[in-house]
């Protein structure tokens, strides 16, 4: 466990943000490093520790989600939609310029917003991206400059008034 200690507190920031729950964020969190303990045989060197624990994350996050999902489309009897995508509340001072920009980044599609957090907000390489998404490097450029260029795009529309989404 104290190779994994300094990544708990971003692990920790990771699973809230995507699960909104500190109690599911921390079970998420413990889940995360119990499996990785126990599957530590399975660990290839390619990505580092952090990079192999943070997908253990997203993925037990996911599960959750979509488990809460079921269980209250069963109970509302209706189909109900959870937005998975991560929040970067925790990673930015709430100054109404970050919160405009939450707002932005927030209606990105999932693949961009993922790399957008992944490379400013966890400071991870374009190689970790990478490993992590199972892409090549080039994906992940192009779905960053792409992620960059939306962003852009939308806060020039907003700008000229000709477009005011979710104000």
């Amino acid at each position: 466990m104290e190779l994994v200690t300094p990544f708990r507190e971003r692990l920790f920031r990771k699973a809230k943000s995507m699960v909104k729950d500190d109690d599911d964020a921390d079970d998420i969190v413990q889940d995360a490093m119990i499996a990785g303990y126990k599957s530590i045989a399975n660990f290839r060197a390619e990505a580092g520790v952090y990079t192999w624990l943070y997908r253990i994350v997203i993925n037990k996050s996911k599960d959750l989600l979509t488990k809460k999902m079921v269980e209250k489309s069963i109970d509302d009897n209706e189909q109900q939609f959870v937005d998975e995508r991560p929040g970067f509340e925790k990673k930015l001072e709430l100054s109404d310029e970050s919160s405009y920009l939450i707002k932005k980044i927030n209606q990105l599609e999932s693949i961009y917003k993922e790399v957008i957090e992944l490379r400013y907000f966890e400071e991870m390489s374009y190689s970790d991206i990478a490993n992590l998404l199972d892409c090549n490097v080039g994906t992940v450029k192009s779905r960053l400059f792409k992620a960059k260029e939306i962003l852009k795009h939308m806060i020039l529309q907003d700008e000229r008034g000709e477009l005011k989404i979710g104000t």
